[in-house]
């Protein structure tokens, strides 16, 4: 229902919730203990219920321990993710007996093997004896409250860790897995085959009744194809720009052009550059050729020192410069690297180990084809040519830094590098700049003129029907985009990366509602639910319209099958005017026939084709895309390997590995029958 209609419908109750909140505020009542019940709980999750009070505490715990820089969105994920991922493996914890001593927590946050979890987060990957004594001293001096939340933190995904790493040690692929994973890519066939897909027949030559699609509906809802996995909304929205007007342009101008006399007196340009720059970060750069249009930037490039130039646009920011000063210096180089990926010392022992070997046998090569870790093992360990920036930080300044010929052992958050430069690029001159910007950005007069428009909107097109007969209508056609099974934790949608805001506003509102105005990235956001999914069984409206394609393609292979029964699979396709093709290295792993036009999975026309013998044809074979009928003309060519099947073993054994961690996980959420009412409203 929409907001108006439900304010008309229930204008006196809101004058007496009004009435009654001003007297609970005077007199500090807790809304619950008055009306007996207040807002719904936050959740429940393995039949336990999560209060609003203990969701409250939860995200306020974890609110110190990481810079959210107020995204509250991600806050709020962040904590519900760890609730849950708490509550479905606690008893499994319990009884496995995973516990996490304070020697243990010691350990793994300083010591000499750190937990995974710690060294990705605490120490960005990038852990060494210093950085651990600062961190340590860091803990020590930390208030309690955040110092006792971080080990709570670490304590829980530690015992994830142990429990993964169990489960992990369980799962193991034998020689038997390794082989028919081998021969899933490697054994191959040839067939001659005719198919005709139901694409090729015009929906409109086929009658289906709504009837058939609810009988399909009843016979085939609680299929797991067609359940849903989980809930979800879906919308549609239109938007209405924020953008600067020309008057608010001007008012950038004039302020640009108030501070270049200023800018030209100035003594320090660095400091009054970022004093009065919209962002200080980039006052102070190097200045890259061509990046800016003539004639600022030959000006940059050649013009006397201590000139502004400017104001020039770029991209959406009005700026002024001043040349600081000019140089040269080498902005390429050419490197090649051996990565041990152990960031302990151990790790940074072995690559001094392989360094010592490379100074006294000159070996870098086979070295690196021996003990490399990456891609670049088998090229000699050959980084190519790389500019400035292309690498993570401590690998840059070695490289640039040092000299041609010289072994250089280097710790970045891959773990530990023999590096080698091999080449350096001819110097190139530069300019470092002092740089003073401002945003063409809209005024709040703007804003609001913007925000009416939508209003207005809003408050004419209360409706599904009102909405899209308006957003055809406005401004000639305005776009309207789909966003299609939203989940209940998004944050970003199809066209918008911060639509949090939004994302509440679908889990609250009715099926047809039209939102109020939402301002997201500069613009003003109104939307229309089109569509709510509950987890399960799927609503017949859910579904309606893939089950009619469905009904569409069984007619259409029923009539397909009665012209390729019978015969050869010549006279099959002369009758059904089909042309006889060929297809050849179909392995079981293939999707489908290369070149049959098919784009969905064909599993059984697959397995069919490994499975009838050969000179034999087979009976028509109704599919996903079409009905198929093929001729086997020769045995399966059986792939042959050198290893014994232990490279397929190894890497079916790591496949294992991750699925088995992912099953469980799926498995748990879903015992745990979770339910997510943070988003929702009575």
């Amino acid at each position: 229902m929409a907001l108006i209609e439900k304010i008309r419908s229930k204008g006196t109750l809101i004058v007496i919730v009004i009435g009654l909140s001003l007297l609970l505020f005077l007199i500090g009542a807790n809304p619950e203990m008055v009306f007996g019940g207040g807002v719904p709980d936050a959740g429940e999750i393995a039949g336990e219920t999560i209060s609003n009070r203990d969701w409250t505490k939860a995200v306020e715990d974890r609110k110190p321990l990481f810079n959210y820089s107020g995204n509250d969105q991600n806050l709020i994920t962040d904590t519900w993710n760890q609730i849950v991922e708490d509550k479905i493996y606690a008893d499994e914890y319990s009884a496995t007996g995973i516990q996490v001593t304070e020697e243990q927590l010691e350990s793994i946050m300083f010591g000499a093997v750190l937990s995974p979890y710690v060294n990705a987060t605490i120490y960005n990957g990038q852990a060494t004896d210093t950085l651990k004594k600062t961190m340590r001293s860091n803990f020590d001096g930390m208030e309690a409250k955040r110092s006792d939340g971080w080990r709570r933190l670490i304590t829980k995904k530690r015992q994830k860790e142990v429990y993964d790493a169990m489960i992990k040690k369980g799962a193991y692929a034998n020689k038997i897995d390794g082989k028919w994973a081998f021969k899933m890519q490697n054994d191959r066939a040839a067939i001659d085959y005719v198919v005709k897909l139901y694409s090729e027949i015009p929906d409109s030559t086929i009658s289906v009744t709504d009837e058939e699609v609810r009988a399909y509906y009843n016979k085939h809802k609680n299929e797991l194809e067609y359940r849903n996995k989980t809930e979800s909304r879906s919308i549609d929205y239109i938007s209405f720009p924020v953008q600067p007007s020309a008057e608010d342009s001007a008012d950038v101008r004039g302020q640009i052009a108030a501070l270049i006399p200023q800018f030209l007196a100035s003594k320090t340009d660095s400091a009054f550059a970022m004093t009065n720059a919209a962002t200080p970060a980039a006052a102070i750069s190097r200045y890259t050729a061509g990046s800016i249009l003539e004639p600022f930037n030959s000006q940059i490039l050649s013009d006397s020192m201590g000139k502004v130039i400017g104001p020039y646009i770029d991209g959406t920011t009005l700026k002024i410069a001043k040349v600081m000063k000019r140089g040269s210096e080498v902005d390429s180089v050419q490197a090649r690297h051996i990565l041990i990926k152990d960031p302990s010392p151990a790790g940074k022992a072995k690559a001094d180990s392989i360094k010592s070997v490379i100074a006294a046998n000159n070996n870098f090569a086979a070295m690196a084809a021996m003990f490399g870790t990456d891609g670049t093992k088998d090229k000699g360990g050959d980084l190519g040519m790389f500019g400035r920036g292309a690498m993570v930080k401590p690998f840059e300044d070695a490289c640039f830094s040092g000299a041609v010929g010289v072994l250089q052992v280097v710790n970045t958050n891959f773990g530990w590098h023999v590096v080698e430069v091999t080449k350096k690029g001819a110097p190139k001159s530069y300019s470092q700049i002092a740089v003073i910007d401002r945003m063409f950005e809209p005024s709040p007069k703007t804003t609001k003129n913007a925000y009416t428009s939508a209003k207005d909107f809003t408050l004419n097109n209360t409706d599904s029907i009102a909405f899209r007969t308006a957003a055809a209508q406005l401004n000639g056609g305005t776009r309207i985009v789909s966003a299609k099974n939203i989940a209940i934790n998004a944050t970003a949608i199809s066209g918008l990366s911060n639509a949090g805001a939004l994302v509440n506003w679908a889990y609250a509102a009715d099926l047809g509602e039209v939102s109020q105005p939402e301002l997201i990235d500069n613009q003003y956001i109104i939307a229309v639910l089109k569509e709510i999914k509950e987890k399960g069984v799927p609503s017949f409206e859910n579904v309606a319209e893939v089950m009619r394609k469905k009904v569409l393609n069984e007619k259409k292979a029923e009539s397909i099958k009665a012209n390729l029964t019978d015969g050869t699979l010549e006279d099959r396709a002369s009758r059904a005017g089909l042309e006889v093709k060929k297809a050849e290295n179909i392995t079981m792993g293939s999707r489908n026939i290369p070149g049959s036009g098919a784009s969905l999975a064909e599993n059984d026309l697959i397995g069919a084709i490994f499975g009838l013998k050969t000179g034999y044809t087979s009976n028509p074979i109704v599919g996903e895309s079409g009905v198929y009928v093929f001729r086997r003309n020769a045995d399966v060519t059986v792939g042959t390997t050198t290893d014994d099947y232990l490279s397929n073993q190894t890497a079916t054994t790591t496949t294992l590995q991750s699925r088995i961690l992912n099953g469980i996980n799926n498995a748990y959420r879903e015992a745990a029958a979770i339910e997510d009412n943070r988003y929702k409203r009575n």
